[in-house]
């Protein structure tokens, strides 16, 4: 496990597809650097030696509605790799940083398409707490 670099992005860009959003590996370089530049967010990766296997990125998120959080913005683990135990590292290194952030809850969101993932997230001890429709407004001009 350590933090991802922008040497990573190829692979970056690789698995951010496999979760169904388009990336191309010049775009991922940029998006890596704003990321770790951003204070409170972080990213990264499950490795099996110098491949990387999935990555994840969360923020501290300071709420008037739920408190103080860590928020799961992706994890992802690559096709190849799902049942090895990347994603169960990658979710115990988010609820360490958790803790010593003093965040007292986790959440994320996943597709309802995800079944796999739903799965995954309720063995590793995640509950159900809503359902909800994630409302997007492209903005002009932005990427």
């Amino acid at each position: 496990m350590r933090n991802l670099t922008t040497g990573d992005a190829v692979k970056v860009a690789d698995l951010t597809v496999q979760l169904g959003y388009e990336l191309e590996p010049e775009e991922a370089v940029t998006r890596i650097a704003a990321v770790l530049g951003t204070p409170g967010h972080r990213a990264f990766g499950a490795f099996a030696g110098d491949v990387l296997l999935g990555y994840l990125h969360c923020y501290r998120a300071v709420t008037i509605d739920r408190g103080v959080m860590l928020r799961v913005q992706a994890l992802v683990v690559d096709e190849q790799a799902r049942g090895s135990g990347a994603g169960r590292q990658l979710m115990a290194e988010a609820e360490k940083l958790a803790r010593e952030l003093g965040c007292s809850s986790i959440t994320l969101s996943s597709n309802e398409r995800r079944t796999g993932a739903h799965a995954f997230y309720e063995r590793i001890g995640y509950e159900r707490s809503s359902r909800s429709y994630l409302f997007t407004k492209q903005i002009q001009g932005q990427t």
